[in-house]
């Protein structure tokens, strides 16, 4: 869909290039533990995948989810794995199972002292530490959301590219199949959009219309505006500000430049930054490998602690922009409520065709998947939206009807509150 480099070694400089490392087992432990890694994917994916993936299916310790990016036909499992100080009281969590499982089997009990939840722990936080060491950086301490992520076949279309927020931490993927395409990382194109005032100047260079007035006075003088303190923008207090949100996420407005991935064998992990534009590839067959987030070493001074940076809140370019559409939209009718009707009209027009330029970038329904259902209205406006793409006419109904209509893109709290008016009345 994107630019790719065709050299490995290219690619691998690009990415160092962008804080994302690749390590590769080097010691004999490591070689050893990779080894094991690749005898367990092994044996979950292909020697006994109907017995493992029925163990999956059937938990019901809430350890198993899934992940965007699967199908119908193969889902993209995500298996927590407990700590290992948790993992003695746990032992009927479906990661542990799949070990117990592959440990009693014939080629599995080789690998019982070696392939352990605690020497996983050891060998990423390994990792950390040569990454620390070669880049002369702070050192990563402690593990979080450690999982296994994994299918049992292919073709699947890959994820919608993505932002973890997980910021000071960085993120650890340790491939554990054969040949496994590795996640897939973004070189993104232009200006860092970092706030407000960034966001808007994007928009003056790349946007075919000029930006509403409005929507220039909110970004630049409430950029820095804390979300908590009105009642009609509280919904979105875990933002922080627009810019602190922004300085996270805005790159997700940047067209990308290139895409960069390998092809990877048990053992190698890679390495990145919490902000890093990436996604779950496209594949063929069955894949897996461990995820988890690095902890920066607490006495870290230039380190802001936020023990909720797990990666668990993400975004995509149109479920970010989405939600600044309601945002923005729920601002535009309790604060300008003075302002010409026009006016207010056309921002939010400009907002649309913004969401219109990003859908069209990647026009899959994927995003309903991952839009709360207390957001019923708005997942059914976006459901004929996707479906009627091709239709200029009804694309055209469906934004006339996303303004006339107010609360459509406000969030659920105001809904609830702008009803409970009404019922009064």
């Amino acid at each position: 869909m994107y630019p790719k480099l065709d050299s490995e070694d290219e690619i691998k400089q690009v990415l160092n290039e962008m804080d994302v490392g690749i390590y590769e087992p080097n010691t004999k432990k490591e070689q050893t533990f990779a080894e094991a890694m690749g005898a367990f994917s092994s044996f979950v994916l292909h020697e006994e995948p109907a017995k493992c993936q029925a163990m999956l299916d059937n938990d019901t310790g809430g350890t198993v989810g899934a992940l965007q990016g699967g199908n119908i036909h193969y889902s993209i499992y995500r298996v927590s794995i407990p700590d290992d100080n948790a993992a003695s009281s746990r032992t009927n969590d479906a990661a542990l199972l799949l070990l117990r499982e592959f440990h009693s089997s014939k080629q599995g009990k080789r690998y019982i002292n070696v392939l352990t939840i605690e020497k996983l722990e050891q060998y990423m936080l390994g990792m950390c530490a040569r990454r620390a060491k070669e880049n002369n950086c702070k050192n990563y301490g402690s593990l979080g959301n450690l999982m296994f992520i994994l299918q049992f076949g292919g073709p699947t279309d890959g994820q919608v590219r993505h932002i973890d927020n997980m910021v000071p931490n960085i993120q650890i993927c340790l491939y554990m199949s054969s040949d496994c395409p590795s996640t897939v990382v973004y070189e993104m194109e232009g200006d860092p959009i970092t706030d407000g005032r960034s966001l808007l100047e994007h928009w003056s260079n790349n946007e075919e219309h000029d930006v509403p007035i409005l929507i220039k006075h909110i970004l630049e003088d409430r950029g820095d505006v804390l979300l908590k303190g009105k009642w009609y923008s509280k919904f979105f207090a875990f933002w922080g500000s627009i810019d602190s949100h922004l300085k996270c996420f805005g790159k997700l407005y940047q067209p990308v430049a290139f895409q960069h991935s390998l092809q990877t064998d048990p053992g190698t992990a890679l390495l990145a930054g919490g902000n890093e534009v990436h996604a779950g590839p496209p594949t063929d067959g069955p894949r897996m490998f461990a995820f988890a987030i690095g902890i920066p070493e607490e006495g870290d001074d230039d380190v802001e602690e936020n023990d909720d940076n797990d990666g668990e809140v993400q975004y995509s370019p149109v479920l970010l922009h989405i939600d600044l559409c309601s945002l923005l939209f729920s601002i535009l009718d309790h604060e300008c409520s003075k302002e010409p009707e026009e006016k207010v009209r056309q921002a939010k027009f400009f907002l649309l065709d913004v969401l219109i330029e990003l859908i069209k970038d990647y026009p899959m329904k994927t995003y309903l998947q991952q839009i709360n259902e207390d957001r019923s209205d708005l997942l059914i406006w976006l459901e004929e939206l996707l479906t009627s793409w091709s239709d200029e006419g009804t694309v055209r109904r469906l934004l006339n009807q996303a303004v006339e209509k107010k609360e459509l893109f406000y969030s659920p709290d105001v809904v609830k509150r702008i009803s409970k008016r009404k019922k009064k009345k």
